[in-house]
């Protein structure tokens, strides 16, 4: 691990009295985001993996980060199932009880795409939504 990933760990033992994280969500899908996830998490902790990464990439781990009987799970759409739910929560959001906007960070056009992409891998945003004029 690199020393911010390694940094990151270490912080996350000390809020946890030395044992890690019981739960472990990763939702970048970049490979060291699943990495980091499973040697977060304590022995016998749980790593759900909601990022997606291209589905040819190789994803590797340190074996021993597998052990202590971790359990992972792998996830789309959190089980949702779209032809119900995704009718559902659009109409959540049309009547104003599901708050997406306020999880927007930028909006931007379609010739700034690359733009936005360049921050994203800069962390100055997490979500960017494209809009047509």
């Amino acid at each position: 691990m690199d020393g911010g990933a390694g940094d990151a760990i270490e912080q996350l033992k000390k809020l946890t009295g030395g044992r890690g994280p019981d739960y472990v969500f990763e939702s970048a899908g970049h490979e060291k985001a699943f990495r980091l996830a499973v040697e977060a998490v304590r022995p016998g902790g749980n790593v759900v993996f909601l990022g997606k990464v291209n589905v040819n990439q190789d994803v590797a781990f340190r074996w021993g980060s597998l052990m202590g009987e971790k359990q992972i799970v792998r996830s789309s759409y959190g089980n949702a199932r779209p032809r119900r739910d995704f009718p559902w929560l659009a109409r959540l959001y049309l009547d104003g009880k599901l708050m997406l906007d306020e999880l927007i960070t930028r909006r931007l056009a379609l010739e700034e795409i690359n733009d936005g992409f360049d921050a994203i891998r800069r962390g100055e945003t997490i979500r960017e939504v494209i809009v047509s004029p």
